[in-house]
């Protein structure tokens, strides 16, 4: 998750439901013969930035510091008042459970769900040491204490949903040494690996390549596995944690290049894919592209150093990358060859609901961005529900939120509602590339697109997102241009 500076809160739109609906965008005849998509049966759930805190209840950390994971949540329930987590801070236990609850309500029987990764609260380890200061510098207790919160977080997905398959990808967060930190070959991803296997369930576990899945889960937080039910789809779980512009080796052995580790298995698992003559859907959680956030508040930081210095404020400013100086690249480099089969890419991170186009015009990788659960960035909380395509790419996404945590609801009150669905708000009859490309220039060119889409961002809350009228370009530029150069191009035009 990459930190953002909070905005004050202010009172959520909840009169939107579903007045989102109803634009739409002129879509490009089919050529002659080709058959329209034909949308699978079962639906999906799409999650991401869970950032679970069981320490949210400071009250409750010693019993479960002594407690094994399987007797947390009649701890946690235990907690009066049963409230959910406030604007400004990540995921307590009845916040999750409200979410889960609401996925459930939202599709009884998905036919499996995509996490996108960052499953533990911010500052994880400063919150553990402060709130039992005996274990402060117990690397032992820690580890321990942080396996059970990952236990319990996953434990209650799947309880919530028997059987249905749970694919994992690791966020920054996801680790033993902190922030960006996850170490290759580590004890994090070995402790984690029977949690990610179990989720996969009966069916889908069954028939997958367990030895392969096992090293490369080991080696990089990576793995490969069969489509639940798309024929001739794999699923590519890819960590792009050590591409990321914050990584650091830090619990890692001296000399490793994780960077290039990953890479390299990128590149194998596309080529086998190609190979066997299947398509490919991406699950990551670092965003790739140019971190629309951070080269907002740049900017706004070189126009308030220019205003006391009584100079004018700068037209635009460099861009922040997501990922190191390089590595943008260097990954598009894999995906270019493949763009062909790689039908969708599901990322997370940035907490808000996003999409992107990834490559070239006539080409390109479709980049879905599922908002976060945890509302410390002040958006609504938010997960996604997904209908695929017979072709593999991604039919339509529907967009719930909690519409009331302005409230300060329980348990019991807190009320979750669809915000929108992609195929009617944009009027796509599929999120392809193509149908991409004609939403971003649908929000570039027209004013009222662009206003729907700074509230589809924050989750239903535009007046509290670092999305503004007057920032709002140089968020616009990173829908389509994801490397340094494209983006200048785009955001600083020469005269």
């Amino acid at each position: 998750m990459v930190k953002r500076m909070t905005l004050p809160g202010l009172a959520t739109a909840v009169a939107m439901g579903l007045c989102l609906l109803g634009a739409s965008v002129a879509w490009a005849a089919k050529p002659a013969g080709t058959v329209a998509s034909v949308a699978e049966p079962a639906p999906f759930l799409v999650v991401s930035d869970l950032h679970f805190n069981p320490l949210d209840d400071a009250s409750l950390a010693a019993r479960l510091d002594a407690a094994p994971a399987k007797e947390w949540p009649a701890i946690l329930d235990s907690a009066a008042g049963r409230r959910l987590s406030p604007f400004g801070r990540d995921s307590n236990w009845f916040l999750l459970r409200s979410a889960f609850a609401a996925m459930r309500q939202a599709q009884r029987h998905p036919a499996y769900i995509l996490h996108t990764g960052d499953m533990l609260a911010h500052d994880f380890r400063d919150t553990f040491e402060e709130t039992l200061p005996a274990h402060k510098g117990d690397d032992a207790a820690y580890r321990a204490f942080t396996l059970k919160t990952v236990t319990v977080l996953l434990e209650a997905l799947r309880q919530t949903f028997p059987g249905v398959p749970v694919l994992t990808a690791l966020g920054n967060n996801d680790s033993y040494c902190g922030d960006y930190a996850v170490a290759p070959n580590g004890p994090f991803l070995a402790d984690t690996l029977p949690l990610l296997t179990q989720g996969f369930g009966p069916g889908l576990g069954e028939g997958a390549d367990a030895a392969a899945i096992d090293r490369d889960w080991r080696l990089a937080g990576n793995y490969v596995i069969r489509h639940p039910t798309l024929k001739g789809v794999r699923i590519v779980s890819f960590d792009t944690v050590p591409l990321a512009r914050k990584y650091k080796n830090s619990c890692g052995r001296p000399g490793d290049t994780p960077q290039d580790t990953t890479l390299a298995w990128l590149h194998q698992a596309l080529a086998d894919a190609k190979a066997a003559g299947d398509s490919v859907w991406l699950i990551t959680h670092v965003v790739p592209g140019i971190d629309s956030y951070a080269t907002a508040s740049a900017w706004a930081k070189a126009g308030k150093e220019a205003a006391t210095a009584g100079q004018p404020a700068p037209s635009c400013t460099a861009p922040v990358e997501l990922f190191a100086p390089g590595m943008e690249a260097r990954f598009e480099a894999e995906l270019a060859p493949y763009h062909d089969i790689v039908k969708v890419l599901f990322a997370g991170h940035v907490h808000m609901d996003d999409l992107r186009l990834m490559g070239p015009p006539g080409a390109g990788v479709p980049v879905l961005v599922t908002p976060a659960v945890s509302p410390v960035y002040q958006q609504s909380p938010a997960f996604k529900l997904g209908v695929a395509a017979a072709d593999g790419s991604v039919a339509h996404l529907t967009t719930y939120y909690l519409a009331n945590l302005v409230d300060g609801p329980s348990l019991r009150t807190a009320r979750w509602l669809p915000e929108y669905d992609t195929a009617r708000v944009w009027g796509a009859p599929a999120l392809t590339p193509q149908a991409l490309r004609a939403i971003i220039a649908h929000i570039r060119d027209s004013g009222p697109a662009r206003a729907r889409y700074r509230a589809i961002y924050s989750v239903a809350r535009p007046d509290a997102s670092a999305m503004t009228p007057d920032n709002q370009p140089l968020y616009l530029c990173a829908l389509d241009q994801t490397l340094v150069d494209g983006y200048t191009r785009c955001a600083c035009p020469q005269p």
